[in-house]
């Protein structure tokens, strides 16, 4: 179950007290076709194992279409959308992304960090379909490799069939299954027709939209011992539909209003520690953000819940708030604590049930629960209210709160911390990248900016007329929060596309 959040609060704010700004922009989930478009249609023969396919560019985006027997149509737009459909079909797809080519000597640890961001408007199985595939798709070479991301499936259900399960690893906060399947018959390859290995990522909770680290599934499957190409041949993202046993009459159609694949521009690879292995075992959770990170909060101070550094869970930041929160969810921030002591707070929350069903919230630092926040209910989802409490003793410095939403389906905004009963003498001073009010001189300047991981993303330069919002959008690509610095000045601009 998920609760939709229907937040209307401002998106520009300020934030822990520094300047943070946004930028008023469509979410890429409810994007529409844009661009110039060419049109698809192919019919193969019942019986001819080749299929009938069409490979071409627009724009910066390579794509395909293919389909087994039937008749195959799609639309491709220049901004990297596309829509098809299929009749009387054994096997279908089609793709757009990133076409590197055949032996192109481009190995995915040295071209920067790959990503694909899609938004699947409507999936339709009209008749016929016993398997649907939808996420992100591609081949290496030097070995030859055919290897699936999959991020959805339909109504026919989740893909189990795809060899032998090797391990369960979560990246980006959400769990995938990770299988191997050797292809011991020969079929058609890139290479032609031999016989191959097939490497997947099924995600365990399907979705629709959103973002896909496809180098973090990379490196996932060689710390699985499964050893990917030298060369990489493309990364595109799939729709694609079938029936098994073939009777040459699947019906459906796929609509990918928006699909972009493309380098993170900084260069520099995530580490592979997102991909770490589940387990059954039930142990308490350890804090995952590093000491090393910039502070996004502070006690005394405020905390907005938007500012996650880690996370577990499929939740929406909705620029100023988090919503869509189911049970066991966990949020974590890197704060400075002034003085030791205990401190009180007031955290800000919507939660709507006919039912009268209320839920809680519980506060950790550096592991160790130090509050509690019980009997979470307001009267509607976006009816934002307090609820107060007091923590445990805390030492001054540097920590890891972590938030666990132990009763899920609530809306959060903020949690601001005052104090209480502190220590005065034991004041601790915030690390110098601790963030600073600033205002900067745009036009002509460059800045550095760093990700809330503490990583140099590289240089940037604003044009005149053009926000810093718009300009960090078009160097990078993603909507997020940066870290800019100018001189000594470093300063919070949240980024929404």
């Amino acid at each position: 179950m998920s609760i939709l959040s229907k937040s209307t609060k401002a998106l520009t704010f300020l934030s822990l007290g520094f300047l943070s700004t946004q930028v008023l922009a469509q979410d890429f989930c409810n994007a529409t076709h844009s661009g110039t478009k060419v049109d698809i249609s192919n019919t193969a023969p019942t019986g001819d194992a080749n299929g009938k396919g069409s490979i071409g560019t627009i724009g910066d985006y390579s794509y395909e279409e293919w389909n087994k027997t039937g008749t195959g149509k799609a639309t491709f737009y220049s901004d990297g959308s596309f829509s098809c459909s299929f009749e009387n079909i054994d096997d279908y797809l089609c793709r757009s992304g990133v076409l590197y080519g055949q032996n192109s000597g481009v190995n995915f640890k040295t071209i920067g960090h790959l990503y694909a961001d899609f938004s699947l408007s409507n999936y339709t199985n009209k008749s016929g379909v016993s398997y649907a595939y939808i996420g992100v798709y591609g081949w290496t070479q030097d070995p030859l490799i055919e290897w699936y991301i999959v991020d959805s499936w339909g109504s026919q259900g989740r893909p189990t069939w795809c060899g032998t399960l090797v391990k369960t690893v979560t990246i980006d906060g959400s769990e995938y299954d990770i299988y191997k399947d050797d292809i011991n018959q020969a079929r058609g390859t890139i290479e032609g027709t031999k016989t191959f290995t097939q490497y997947w990522s099924i995600r365990k909770k399907a979705r629709k939209c959103g973002s896909i680290d496809i180098t973090a599934h990379f490196e996932a499957w060689e710390a699985a011992g499964l050893k990917m190409g030298s060369s990489l041949y493309e990364a595109k993202i799939l729709g694609e539909a079938g029936q098994y046993p073939e009777e040459h009459n699947a019906n459906g159609s796929f609509d990918f209003n928006y699909a972009k694949v493309y380098v993170d521009d900084s260069g520099v690879p995530r580490s592979s520690a997102s991909t770490t292995p589940t387990s059954s075992a039930s142990t308490t959770p350890t804090s995952s953000v590093s000491s090393t990170l910039p502070s996004v909060g502070a006690f005394p101070g405020t905390v907005e819940f938007e500012d996650f550094q880690e996370k577990s869970g499929e939740f929406t930041n909705g620029g100023s708030f988090l919503g869509d929160i189911e049970p066991g969810d966990w949020a974590e921030y890197t704060v400075d604590v002034a003085y030791t002591g205990t401190y009180s707070f007031a955290l800000t929350a919507a939660r709507g049930d006919d039912e009268g069903r209320a839920v809680s919230i519980a506060l950790a630092i550096d592991g160790t629960d130090i509050a509690t926040v019980s009997d979470i209910l307001t009267d509607g989802w976006d009816d934002y209210k307090s609820f107060t409490g007091e923590t445990a003793s805390l030492t001054a410095g540097k920590h890891t709160l972590r938030v666990t939403f132990t009763g899920g389906y609530v809306n959060v905004d903020k949690i601001v911390f005052t104090e209480k009963d502190v220590d005065k003498s034991s004041k601790h001073e915030s690390a110098p990248e601790a963030l600073v009010k600033t205002r900067f001189v745009l036009s002509g300047k460059e800045l550095q900016v760093y990700d809330t991981q503490g990583r140099n993303l590289g240089k940037l330069g604003v044009s005149t007329g053009v926000s810093l919002e718009e300009a960090l959008f078009a160097k990078f690509h993603r909507p997020g929060i940066y870290l800019v610095k100018q001189g000594s000045q470093l300063t919070k601009v949240r980024v929404i596309r």
